[in-house]
């Protein structure tokens, strides 16, 4: 009932939900053509045998030379490494060859980078450098590093569009949506005697939720024209995106309703938005400013969420890829959904 509502009423306001809907992810596509100079200082780093007979001495080794690197994360087979480089958990892979104490003979590592981490692609050269001289100063024979490219690479126009879509996704969220609510609070004691509170907001979520897809079918459409390697349609896409924004507006409404609908909670919301856009990595590679943030940023659902619809959207991963990340993200978007409606609960009990 309260969704056909929802939609009936929408034509009143047709303009801004098809200005915020439909033409500004649009623009997100052609806008992102501006940002072709952004580069990372600093990536965590994968460590991982090239073979068998790699042993534990050989990637100790090898982990002092890559900490200039970044913060070098060990994995125990190349399989493994390079699933984390699917996964964004590492930025570079580094495959240790057996006995790299010899010297008597050239020891080759082979430095592994994805397509899809544009902001790397320009500083690959000077990593590769960086990483052989310093393996040079830690090992006795000569050291000789090549570099070799995982997936297609992608432009980073391409790159920033899932940036863009997650931005616009968290600014719905924590801001349209409740303002949206609170202007309707007028009727709410109407609402609250002829229904439940609950099933008006669980409308309110649903309708935008769905209005999602007309997100990902405007950067489509958009697309046709721009002609980037984007899958906005995708399943996966949809799933990931839908996901993010239900658990984002799940939370800006319970705040919304803890604060009792008025303007401070549109304060709140945007103090959240600015938090997990600074702190999350959304953009840029985690550990890009400090280990600190990456620590932070890995502890934030939204920044796995962010990650995943990425993934989904220029590398055109799979469910399966996210396996692990899908069951905790799960656990997440229903905390959320748990938050709001103890929030809504208390707006009641205050009422």
């Amino acid at each position: 009932m309260f969704l056909w509502t929802e939609a009936y009423a929408a034509r009143r306001r047709i303009a801004a939900l098809l200005v915020g809907f439909a033409l500004l992810p649009g623009l997100l596509v052609v806008g992102t053509m501006g940002f072709d100079q952004t580069l990372p200082e600093d990536v965590p780093v994968g460590i991982a045998p090239a073979d068998a007979e790699t042993t534990a001495d050989d990637l100790t080794v090898t982990r002092g030379g890559v900490a200039l690197l970044g913060t070098p994360v060990e994995y125990e087979t190349e399989e493994a490494a390079l699933r984390g480089l699917d996964r964004e958990e590492v930025y570079l892979v580094v495959l240790v060859p057996p006995d790299v104490l010899d010297d008597e003979s050239t020891t080759e590592f082979r430095m592994v980078w994805h397509g899809s981490a544009v902001p790397l692609i320009e500083a690959i050269g000077l990593l590769e450098a960086v990483l052989s001289v310093e393996l040079s100063s830690f090992l006795p024979g000569e050291v000789d590093v090549i570099h070799e490219q995982r997936g297609t690479e992608l432009t980073l126009s391409e790159y920033l569009i899932p940036t863009g879509t997650t931005l616009f996704v968290l600014v719905v969220g924590l801001l349209f949506v409740p303002y949206d609510v609170m202007t309707d609070r007028q009727v709410l004691d109407r609402i609250r005697h002829q229904s439940r509170l609950e099933a008006f907001v669980a409308a309110k979520l649903l309708f935008y939720t769905l209005m999602m897809g007309i997100v990902l079918a405007a950067i489509a459409l958009a697309n046709v024209w721009m002609e980037y390697r984007v899958a906005p349609l995708r399943v996966e896409t949809a799933t990931a995106v839908g996901l993010l924004f239900l658990s984002t507006a799940a939370v800006g409404l319970g705040i919304a309703f803890l604060l009792g609908l008025n303007r401070t909670a549109l304060f709140a919301n945007l103090g959240v938005l600015i938090g997990l856009v600074g702190l999350g990595s959304l953009m840029y590679p985690v550990g890009f400013f400090s280990s600190t943030r990456m620590e932070i940023a890995r502890s934030l659902p939204p920044h796995y969420l962010a990650i995943v619809i990425r993934g989904h959207l220029v590398r055109g991963d799979e469910f399966s890829l996210y396996a692990d990340w899908y069951r905790f993200i799960g656990v997440y978007v229903v905390g959320c959904l748990g938050f709001c409606w103890g929030c809504i609960r208390t707006h009641e009990w205050r009422r």
